[in-house]
């Protein structure tokens, strides 16, 4: 039995992109287009080499490809289906009958704070499954890159963790390990001189205090910098990252790195 049998195979999937890593083996592949479903022929294609393991595979959606949404807070404990029926009210609030398609994931919190919230397009996540059922793959996890990356933080974080990738940046507020405020915005080539003041606007919306303390994690965008210098009365930390990936690959760099 080969020593790469029990790996799991990852799968990041951004814009334009499609990354693989298993077997001790890498691949990107790319396209012009930029919507979701059109990287389903790219991992198609990529599937048919018998190389990869198939046990266990863990695909990572680009936030881009999700809405994500802070429900306001319940008030008493819910069930799973009420759950879901708010995250999905609270959607439609906000991109109206375009929600109606899309298949929701919920994060718990106590009845005083809002639900998390993530939604795909239920009919991309259908043929993905479908695709990555006929090539075998078993045991399968699709979660957006905010949820995997955020697994890494403290239990009880306080502060600020600001997710970004090429042409995205995804900003959640926690006091106390619960999830007070989310955001998301597009990002252009001056992120690094625009970021802060975004921050601080987004903090001036919360409804509770956050600490003034932001971690960053950087997707596939180089070396960042110091951004302090920019936010008065912030305190910045850079994550661990990999300053070389690019890409939908930078993605999957996350797996390897440390709790702070």
């Amino acid at each position: 039995m080969s020593r790469w049998s029990a790996d799991p195979l990852h799968i990041a999937l951004a814009p334009g992109e499609v990354a693989l890593l298993g077997s001790g083996e890498s691949r990107l592949l790319a396209t012009e287009a930029r919507t979701a479903t059109s990287l389903l022929p790219l991992l198609d294609e990529a599937l048919a080499d018998k190389l990869w393991p198939r046990r266990r595979v863990e695909v990572v959606l680009s936030q881009q490809f999700v809405r994500p949404v802070l429900t306001p807070p319940p008030g008493k404990a819910l069930a799973a289906a009420e759950e879901t029926a708010l995250v999905a009210a609270s959607l439609r609030e906000i991109y109206g009958d375009e929600a109606n398609g899309w298949r929701i994931a919920v994060h718990s919190q106590p009845p005083h704070a809002g639900l998390v919230g993530a939604a795909v397009d239920g009919e991309f996540l259908q043929q993905l499954e479908a695709l990555l059922a006929r090539h075998g793959c078993r045991n399968v996890s699709i979660m957006p890159l905010a949820s995997r990356a955020v697994r890494r933080l403290p239990a009880r974080f306080d502060g600020w963790w600001l997710g970004v990738e090429p042409g995205w940046a995804t900003l959640m507020g926690a006091s106390g390990g619960i999830w007070q405020y989310l955001a998301a915005q597009p990002l252009d080539a001056d992120w690094r001189a625009t970021l802060p003041e975004w921050l601080a606007r987004e903090a001036e919306c919360a409804t509770a205090p956050i600490a003034r303390q932001v971690w960053l994690q950087p997707f596939g965008l180089g070396a960042v910098g110091n951004l302090s210098a920019a936010a008065d009365g912030w305190q910045w930390h850079t994550l661990p990252h990999d300053a070389q990936a690019r890409g939908a690959s930078a993605l999957l760099a996350i797996t390897n790195q440390a709790q702070i």
